[in-house]
């Protein structure tokens, strides 16, 4: 399967959620526009993202998305 940040974006369901490619690495961004304090980001070390497996990028966009709104 080829792996995409539409695919893995889909899988998290999060609207606050986004997966941005940073040049060597990617990083998802969570960004709750109705608080403005409600912005982060989780780097994740990967060149590609079939390089790692795709339930791990969902693994850790959801662990992500739970930490960002427990706050």
């Amino acid at each position: 399967m080829r792996i995409t940040t539409k695919k893995i974006l889909q899988k998290i369901n999060c609207k606050n959620l986004s997966l941005y490619n940073g040049g060597g690495y990617f990083y998802f961004v969570y960004d709750n526009k109705k608080d403005i304090s409600s912005y982060d980001t989780e780097s994740v070390y990967c060149p590609r993202l079939n390089d790692m497996d795709f339930d791990l990028w969902v693994e850790i966009g959801k662990n992500f998305v739970k930490e960002c709104e427990a706050l």
